[in-house]
């Protein structure tokens, strides 16, 4: 049984990183969930948050993401963000930045959307503590 599986990073522009991982952490809506070689399959939302990945050289890289889905099966693992930010661009002026944003998308919010908009928010402001 091979220790790494294959995995994509994609946004709806590009593919943004491809390749062998040993392990990839996710913030699923429910909850971070980490993925190994062999993961039964698997597919869920997936919230604003960081993906962490141990690629099969044993380097460590990680993401932010704003929402999407990921999907593991047949040992690939397929991650669709909304939007994907380098480990270098994440700090707390960042987090910050998202945050106003989606506050400023409130106000013209239906109450679904609303509902919605918050998760987000609540999602961020987790990654500032």
């Amino acid at each position: 049984m091979s220790e790494y599986f294959s995995f994509k990073l994609v946004t709806p522009e590009k593919i943004y990183l491809e390749g062998q991982a040993e392990l990839i952490t996710v913030p699923g809506v429910e909850g971070d969930i980490g993925f190994l070689a062999q993961h039964t399959n698997f597919i869920t939302s997936i919230r604003p948050g960081i993906i962490k990945v141990i690629r099969d050289d044993n380097t460590n890289v990680q993401f932010y993401v704003d929402g999407g889905f990921v999907k593991f099966s047949d040992n690939e693992l397929l991650l669709v963000a909304e939007e994907v930010a380098d480990e270098k661009d994440i700090d707390t002026e960042f987090i910050s930045k998202k945050i106003e944003t989606y506050n400023e998308l409130m106000s013209n919010a239906s109450d679904s959307e609303k509902n919605k908009i918050m998760s987000k928010v609540d999602s961020l402001k987790l990654l500032l503590n």
